[in-house]
């Protein structure tokens, strides 16, 4: 499932999310209720927007399974390259 409800935030958009409601139920939408319920996930990088930002998916264990949710992090990773990549950073 989706990490987030947007693509990668800006560092601005991230300056006033106290601010935007709408945004921060965008960012918070697919996490919290596996934070709330203490349910275990894994966050994996899958590619960039057309922006050049790091877009991720994650995936939901079952209470006390970390360990396939490792396993299967590590097999993702080991199939693809997308933790390798680097998004570029913007000039000062």
């Amino acid at each position: 499932m989706p990490v987030e409800g947007i693509a990668s935030p800006t560092t601005a958009q991230m300056a006033h999310l106290g601010e935007d409601a709408e945004m921060l139920n965008a960012l918070l939408r697919f996490t919290c209720p596996f934070n709330m319920t203490c349910s275990p996930t894994i966050t994996l990088p899958c590619g960039f927007t057309d922006a050049g930002t790091p877009v991720a998916f994650q995936l939901l264990g079952r209470h006390l399974e970390e360990e396939t949710l490792v396993r299967a992090g590590h097999a993702y990773q080991t199939a693809t390259d997308w933790h390798r990549r680097h998004p570029a950073l913007p000039a000062d």
